[in-house]
């Protein structure tokens, strides 16, 4: 009984065994294995680079881990599991500038389906035609690449494209180039500088184009564009015009899109009004007229789910909105809009964001009630002429600000477990914060320029959520709530011109990504040194303590250890980045600085601006010359102040400094003449202190005002009337005569020879006794 059962096991063992390695045969085979020829021109594609410049935040070195021993480290390039060849090429912001030759290995790889060079910089453009020459591309991607010129004609071969991506370049001319590519889906042209006719052979070639992107460009109307007959049998369905030169009369021929479900035409720049009413359209579902004036806007068929209309002038709400019950999205921000928000606003079933800021409204038609069941989730009233209280409404965003809003912070908003925004600024708030809401899952709350008292919640446990804090401009009390270390994803705390008594926060240095911290008139006290807590912020790029009662003296590495934004130069940025901005929304952050001379207000804070303020406030001693280690720094105010001593040469390290305020200290010495080298610097002041000779020449001092240097008795040179002739005078030796006075001794003497000798030597001694300066200046001796 034994036996059969061992051979049964036997057997299921072999074929077990054999399952199983076919199973690691078949999966080697299929790993991506591939043929020597493609490393080769890879490696050799990567050497005609052979110095990486990233510029930009987002740029990556992704050919620097390409070796020819480890196949997965080649990052951005995709193997075919068959062929062995380089069907996928992701250079996106791979860091490449130089010339990429007509010769290059890149075009080696003649299996390529896709291509993305975009956000790369070469100095010559003349490897463009040779892209022809990869017929198999599916995917080409040119995008911010600084190209000029016309669109090669050799695209006229990569027929099998799908997706062609041109824009933010500077291309002009013809499309014929692209007239052949039958088989386009999308194809994206904004951001150039093409003029004429919008073409409707992009759409009668294109049978299978579905978006078309012409936005940012030059185009006008014209005979071509209102007779384009083919395209009622377009399968478009996405259409960018935004920013160009059309009039209405580009509506009728875009009607015959049946299939078109979004219409982006804003701001043409062109005095001709839009005369939008329908007569085709039917299909559509997103309409963008803003930034147009518009005669007549009417609406017939009920598919819109998104209407936006800023900026057109228009003095009431268009009454076909209340039949669009699939509207989700209603932007009329900056219009003519006044008196009463209609109810039947409230009552769509699908209206999830309203925007009606910078108008003229004041009121609400209908109940509380109705505004509590509404389904909004964004509600912007910001800059309109609402008064009294604050009705409850549901939401996610809310921006109330620059208004006449009145009475206290309602307690239900704390009910609002998803409330994301809450800006309440600019209003006549009174009573103090709601402790319920340092507890909530807000993540930017906004409460400045009120009429706000007591002290600031300290229940902040459960606001890891929290983005940016504002309250600045009221009248609150206390410190500063020590449970703000649990928010750690704080960028942005404002406190300014309120009435808080602490100490420096050295606390906060542990909060991972703090940006902004701002102090400005309060009554903060005591050291901003402690060596048991040195200032070592992880992100600080804004910090100003001003008009504060800080003392003490900074030691000389007091900004060794300061956050990498301040110390390191950033890379540049492809777009602007705004600290503590919500993307989703339209809401930011701003803030008042002294810059230049001139308080100013930041209504957005970009993420490269970095100021340091310490100015009216009580420190001493010498400024450390460490703060040449800053060299991202852009704006520097240390005035009124007690420091002493020199000013640092380090200084010359400051390469980004535009604006220095040293007025009002008690400085000595020279001003460096490494401080003329700074080619960004456009303000300086160092008036009253007790500086000393020549003002650095040079085109940053030349420009400045007298007042920059006044208060210094012995400071001279331009911009002041003072001459600089006292310095360059040979100073008196007390052991021994000069020359100068040893001639000036013999004539004063020769000078008496006649009436006597003696009184020639009298009077020679009484002159050389009270120095001889004035002597040669008169006599040019």
């Amino acid at each position: 009984m034994v036996k059969p059962c061992s051979h049964v096991s036997s057997n299921c063992s072999f074929f077990c065994c054999l399952f199983v390695s076919s199973f690691f045969v078949n999966s080697f085979f299929s790993l991506p294995f591939p043929r020597s020829e493609q490393i080769e021109f890879l490696l050799a594609f990567k050497n005609e680079f052979p110095i990486l410049k990233c510029d930009f935040r987002d740029s990556k070195q992704k050919t620097n881990s390409w070796t020819s021993k480890d196949v997965e480290s080649f990052d951005g390039v995709f193997f075919d599991y068959e062929t062995g060849a380089v069907t996928k090429l992701d250079l996106r912001a791979a860091c490449l500038s130089g010339t990429l030759s007509a010769n290059s290995s890149l075009f080696r790889l003649h299996q390529l389906r896709y291509l993305d060079l975009s956000s790369n910089s070469f100095d010559s453009f003349s490897f463009l035609p040779e892209l022809g020459k990869l017929t198999d591309l599916e995917v080409l991607h040119l995008s911010y690449m600084g190209l000029s010129g016309e669109i090669p004609s050799s695209f006229s071969s990569l027929n099998r494209l799908t997706e062609l991506d041109l824009s933010n370049n500077e291309f002009v001319g013809s499309f014929s180039p692209l007239l052949n590519l039958s088989r386009l889906s999308y194809l994206y042209l904004s951001n150039n500088l093409f003029s004429g006719c919008v073409p409707c052979s992009l759409l009668t070639t294109m049978p299978f184009l579905s978006y078309l992107n012409l936005g940012e460009n030059h185009f006008t109307d014209s005979v071509e564009t209102l007779n384009c007959s083919s395209s009622s049998s377009s399968n478009l369905e996405t259409l960018y015009l935004n920013y160009n030169h059309l009039s209405g009369r580009i509506l009728e021929p875009l009607s015959k899109l049946t299939n078109l479900k979004k219409l982006y035409i804003s701001y043409q720049n062109t005095t001709d009004p839009i005369n939008f009413v329908s007569s085709g359209f039917k299909s559509l579902e997103e309409l963008d007229l803003s930034g147009n004036a518009i005669s007549r806007l009417n609406i017939s068929y009920s598919n819109l789910k998104v209407l936006l209309l800023d900026n057109c002038g228009i003095n009431e709400f268009p009454i076909f909105i209340k039949n669009q019950q699939k509207l989700q999205i209603l932007y009329m921000e900056n219009n003519r809009l006044k008196g009463e928000v209609p109810k039947w606003l409230w009552s769509k079933p699908s209206l999830y964001a309203l925007l009606l800021s910078d108008n003229s409204l004041d009121s609400f038609e209908g109940s509380p009630v109705m505004l509590l069941n509404s389904s909004l989730n964004v509600l912007d009233l910001r800059s309109n002429a609402f008064r009294g209280s604050l009705p409850i409404i549901s939401h996610v965003f809310m921006l109330v600000s620059n208004n006449s809003f009145t009475g206290d912070i309602p307690l239900s908003l704390c009910d609002e477990s998803y409330l994301e925004i809450l800006d309440l600024s600019h209003n006549n708030f009174s009573g103090s914060i709601p402790r319920c809401l340092s507890n909530s899952s807000i993540k930017y709350l906004d409460l400045r320029h009120n009429n706000l008292t007591g002290r600031l919640p300290d229940l902040f446990n459960n606001s890891g959520s929290l983005i940016t804090l504002d309250v600045s401009h009221n009248q609150i009390t206390g410190k500063l709530p020590r449970s703000l270390t649990n928010c750690t994803n704080l960028e942005y705390l404002n406190v300014e011109s309120n009435r808080i008594a602490d100490t420096f926060p050295f606390w906060m240095k542990d909060l991972p990504r703090l940006q902004v911290i701002v102090l400005r008139s309060n009554m903060f006290h005591g050291p901003i040194n402690s060596p048991q807590q040195p200032v070592s912020f992880m992100q600080l790029r804004i910090v100003d303590i001003s008009r504060n009662q800080f003392t003490g003296s900074l030691p000389h590495d007091y900004f060794v250890n300061w956050s990498t934004p301040l110390i390191s130069i950033p890379p540049m940025e492809r777009k602007l980045l705004y600290v503590g901005v919500d993307y989703s929304s339209t809401y930011h952050p701003s803030m008042y600085l002294r810059n230049k001379g001139i308080n100013m207000e930041l209504e957005k804070i970009l993420e490269a601006y970095t100021i340091i303020d310490l100015s009216e406030n009580k420190l001493g001693g010498h400024i450390p010359e460490s703060i040449g280690l800053l060299k991202s720094l852009v704006v520097l105010n240390l005035s009124n102040n007690d420091f002493t001593g020199h000013i640092p040469s380090s200084w010359a390290n400051l390469t980004r400094l535009e604006s220095l305020d040293l007025s009002r200290n008690q400085l000595t010495g020279k001003i460096p003449q490494e401080l003329a080298t700074l080619s960004f610097l456009e303000y300086i002041d160092v008036s009253h202190n007790n500086l000393t000779g020549q003002i650095p020449q040079g085109t940053q001092f030349g420009g400045q005002p007298k007042s920059s240097f006044e208060g210094n008795l012995n400071l001279c040179g331009r911009p002041l009337d003072h001459s600089c002739f006292r310095d360059k005078a040979p100073e008196a030796q007390e052991s021994e005569p000069s020359k100068q006075e040893q001639v000036l001794n013999w004539k004063a003497a020769a000078m008496g020879y006649g009436p006597g000798v003696l009184f020639g030597l009298a009077v020679g001694q009484v002159i050389y006794s009270y120095k001889p300066v004035l002597f040669y200046k008169l006599f040019r001796l």
